[in-house]
């Protein structure tokens, strides 16, 4: 019997998709896309039907209008003048990491209960979270992923391994992580698989011959989460991390960063350095004694302005970001910036406990898409810092998180950088001081 596979992806857009689906001519505010004489690119040939990017089909300038546009309507209640948005410098294979999926391949009619079903490695399929997209290219991942894929999709097809199945337990591979250094050229290529004996040789192998390798890992996933998380990670070859470099316009010199394969970085170096530029200019403007980098990752944004203030803290609670930033700031002779591991609502309560932030204090909060804990910002507005500055990836989000703010402080920026072409999401800045 042939089974012709659903082709599905499932990462939910969080920034309205409507404002660069250009088939829907105009937003509720009448905006209506800006005609551009830049050629409309190729899609990729997953377009469509992988849920990774919504516009690859939209020349790029248009997409960056259309979020302006966008960010306007969503944030017009609070600020009515315009939000510019800086585009990113690179369109095409801008991302530094990219992660994909290992699964059973799913089908239009359900199989025997004896069938084995094929083994995919991608994204999961639009709209569809629970189906993986056989991926064969990427245009917005490190070039080369075509190679990559197929050659493991080779090697676990040659040694009879198969996607873990969560309904019968059978099956050790499951993710997919690939890093690169975008200024460095350096490359990591770790395999995340369940518990057990694993042809380690032969994946080492697979990847040295399809790609120009730094580092081979294996991480250990045994939960029953989906996505790339690890109990234990062991090194196959090379090193246990790559290099990244930083040139942020403003800084006194370039920054060098050690990025372990669950560490936080940015995905778009190059418009990273835009964004941290914006930062600066921030951070000068306000001139802080003491900086609080909330969720700081592995301290790129306390090491980039270290040299405006006098003690930065950088606060984060995966353990090897904070471990990647005591390295980073000593291979950059940074003497001002100090790492903590914690949860953030227990550290700004902690803070809160004992009066407040000091006099001539700032924050910077940059958390991840699904935004902050409740209870993290009413303890952060207790906490009074006279000045914010928000970093989100998560626009919608951040505006229904605004008004808890806006009960101490006042909106005094809005503007935004693009880090993610052909996709529905900006980062967004948002600074605010206290009233």
């Amino acid at each position: 019997m042939q089974y012709a596979s659903l082709r599905r992806f499932a990462r939910a857009p969080q920034f309205p998709l409507r404002a660069i689906e250009f088939s829907l001519s105009h937003t509720r505010s009448g905006f209506a896309a800006v005609p551009s004489s830049e050629p409309s690119p190729r899609a990729c040939s997953h377009f469509g039907t992988c849920g990774g990017c919504a516009s690859q089909t939209v020349p790029y300038a248009g997409q960056v209008s259309a979020k302006a546009a966008m960010l306007e309507e969503l944030f017009a209640a609070h600020w009515p003048a315009p939000i510019p948005v800086t585009p990113s410098p690179i369109a095409w294979h801008y991302r530094n990491k990219v992660d994909f999926n290992f699964g059973r391949r799913r089908y239009e009619e359900k199989p025997p209960p004896d069938f084995v079903r094929e083994t995919v490695l991608g994204f999961n399929q639009k709209g569809r979270w629970y189906s993986i997209l056989d991926i064969e290219e990427c245009l917005i991942g490190p070039e080369g992923m075509d190679r990559l894929l197929g050659a493991v999709r080779a090697w676990y097809r040659r040694e009879g391994l198969h996607a873990w199945d969560e309904k019968t337990g059978e099956g050790i591979l499951r993710g997919l992580l690939v890093r690169e250094g975008k200024r460095t050229g350096e490359r990591m290529v770790a395999i995340v698989t369940r518990g057990g004996d694993f042809p380690s040789r032969s994946f080492v192998d697979c990847v040295l011959g399809a790609a120009n390798v730094t580092s081979v890992q294996r991480a250990i996933h045994n939960g029953p989460s989906q996505g790339v998380f690890a109990e234990s990670i062991e090194v196959l070859h090379g090193a246990p991390y790559i290099h990244e470099e930083l040139r942020v316009p403003g800084a006194p010199q370039p920054l060098r960063f050690r990025i372990s394969p669950l560490s936080f970085f940015q995905t778009n170096t190059l418009a990273t350095e835009v964004l941290y530029g914006e930062i600066r200019r921030w951070v000068k403007d306000i001139a802080p004694t003491v900086l609080y980098d909330l969720y700081g990752g592995a301290g790129g944004i306390a090491m980039t302005v270290s040299d405006l203030v006098g003690v930065a803290r950088s606060v984060e609670n995966v353990e090897s970001a904070s471990l990647d930033g005591e390295y980073n700031i000593a291979a950059n002779g940074i003497g001002n910036v100090f790492f903590a591991t914690a949860d953030i609502k227990d550290y700004v309560s902690g803070i809160s406990d004992q009066g407040g932030m000091e006099r001539g204090s700032a924050a910077i909060l940059d958390p991840p898409r699904a935004g902050m804990h409740p209870k993290a910002i009413k303890r952060l507005v207790a906490c009074r810092p006279p000045d914010l500055l928000y970093v989100s990836c998560n626009p919608t989000l951040f505006a229904r998180e605004l008004p808890e703010f806006l009960r101490a402080y006042t909106l005094t920026d809005l503007r935004a950088i693009d880090l993610f072409p052909h996709t529905p999401h900006v980062e967004l800045l948002a600074s605010m001081r206290l009233r």
